[in-house]
């Protein structure tokens, strides 16, 4: 692995519940020599993605938030997926958000939400929060459009909590799984992320029908069945408008 690409792994290092290293810490965690750790340190302290906070210790720099107000900015799939979320908001029932995810190593991330009329739910997709990939249908669709490759990838490292999550105990009957859920074309799933919530998710697909995020409306559990069916069709259809307006770009 080259320098530069280890460098950036010390960035995955820094967490909300650990969120300051020093580069001895950074020696024992990725097993390099203390040379080695100051130089990524360095790197990325000249690259303002990280900055001391006090003798010896670093945090996350102002570089980041920057490069988040480029994404928000520039990124193509939330630029087509703002006012398609905004016009789903007026249709989900009071206490309700619009989400929209995008795979993240085997995480997924909320990248923004769009709250409805009333009280705003308290929902684990928080934007910018990793949430497990294998629970909730905003996770699941996203899991289902992974490439064949990654689908692999994820059972070799996931395979006793992927049985766990009743997905599969075989890589053959996980990738059933997946495509039983490709066919449905959007999943509703209950109490499997937040308790007395409903998620209602559809894929956002690329060209080569490919994952590229996917959209979903989380409702409250006292949500009739006719509302569910009706939201359903309306997050298959906004994920479809779109795939429309990314295709024209």
């Amino acid at each position: 692995m080259a320098a530069s690409d280890r460098s950036l792994t010390v960035l995955k290092l820094f967490t909300i519940e650990r969120p300051e290293w020093t580069a001895e810490e950074v020696v024992t965690a990725l097993d390099v020599s203390i040379a080695t750790a100051y130089r990524y340190v360095s790197a990325l302290e000249e690259a303002g993605l990280i900055v001391a906070t006090r003798a010896g210790r670093y945090g996350l720099g102002p570089a980041i938030i920057q490069l988040d107000r480029q994404l928000q900015l520039t990124d193509p799939l939330l630029i087509a997926a703002r006012p398609v979320m905004t016009d789903l908001a007026t249709y989900a029932p009071p206490g309700s958000v619009v989400l929209l995810c995008r795979p993240v190593g085997d995480s997924v991330l909320c990248i923004h939400q769009v709250f409805s009329a009333g009280d705003p739910p308290a929902v684990s997709y928080e934007r910018g929060r990793p949430m497990p990939l294998l629970y909730g249908a905003t996770s699941k669709m996203l899991l289902a459009y992974l490439s064949a490759r990654r689908v692999k990838g994820v059972f070799e490292r996931h395979a006793k909590a992927i049985a766990k999550a009743g997905l599969g105990k075989t890589l053959e009957a996980f990738r059933s799984t997946l495509t039983e859920w490709r066919k449905a074309g959007h999943l509703v799933t209950r109490a499997e992320v937040d308790p007395g919530a409903i998620g209602i998710a559809a894929p956002i697909l690329g060209v080569d029908r490919v994952g590229l995020g996917s959209i979903s409306f989380v409702v409250t559990s006292t949500t009739d069945e006719r509302t569910i069916t009706r939201l359903a069709a309306l997050v298959t259809a906004g994920a479809r408008e779109i795939e429309a307006a990314l295709r024209e770009e």
